[in-house]
């Protein structure tokens, strides 16, 4: 079954995607078709085995900062068997933008596949994101429909003033820009992150937001617009990203 993009315009960004398995590992890939939902491995698609005799500096440098001390703060059982694990699968793929998600659909499942053989914990840098097996097959790997909101997130940081920025990260493993709001009100709030969801699902699915458009949405002011910034060397979203003013 295709994953469709319903609202499709082909980007000049490539799809980047980066998710890693903790675990320990036997060589060789024999994945089923029927089981994992999976046709062929996307074309750009890379998948490199690390482990103690092979840079464990690398595997190393996944298990600290920031992601990794709230990790072991929230889910201190899962994050001993991170710290245990002898090796980690990394699967990532850069390829031009695609007219379908079959390509995620195929990574999902592979991915899925080494967390069933020896896998402890997928881990989803783009997103900032930590899965527990459990979460990740029901989450992620168990619906049959696409569901974009499990590979992007939704990020608020609090400003000087005492109003809020969201941004988002993830949409690049849609060639797609992420999305920023500064100057956010609590009074704002919820029609904000309503309109960043509705601009995630609809870049998700392929579709293209203008520089410079405009934006009509109940609860919030006729004067907002986007403007494209930003390159993927910003920290804050290793990823391009679109600034949407208040006026």
């Amino acid at each position: 079954m295709e994953w469709n993009r319903n609202y499709f315009t082909p980007s000049e960004d490539s799809i980047f995607s980066f998710f890693v398995v903790f675990g320990e590992f036997e060589d060789g890939v024999n994945i089923s078709a029927s089981k994992y939902n999976f046709t062929e491995l996307p074309e750009g698609t890379v998948i490199q085995k690390y482990h103690d005799a092979a840079a464990p500096d690398y595997r190393d440098s996944l298990r600290e900062g920031y992601l990794w001390e709230e990790l072991s703060q929230e889910n201190p059982g899962l994050a001993e068997k991170v710290k245990a694990a002898p090796s980690c699968m990394v699967v990532s793929l850069e390829a031009p933008d695609q007219e379908t998600l079959d390509y995620l659909r195929n990574t999902i499942g592979l991915v899925t596949y080494f967390l069933d053989n020896g896998g402890v914990c997928v881990y989803e840098p783009q997103r900032f994101k930590w899965w527990a097996p459990d979460d990740w097959r029901e989450l992620v790997f168990g619906p049959k429909e696409f569901k974009p909101f499990e590979h992007t997130t939704i990020l608020v940081s609090k400003q000087e003033d005492g109003s809020f920025w969201y941004h988002t990260r993830g949409l690049r493993l849609f060639a797609r820009p992420d999305l920023s709001v500064h100057n956010v009100t609590p009074e704002t709030s919820a029609s904000v992150i309503e309109m960043i969801n509705r601009f995630i699902e609809f870049q998700a699915l392929g579709g293209l937001i203008d520089d410079r458009k405009s934006i009509s949405m109940s609860g919030l002011p006729s004067s907002m617009w986007c403007e494209h910034k930003g390159s993927i060397d910003d920290h804050d979203f290793n990823n391009k990203h679109i600034e949407i003013h208040w006026a």
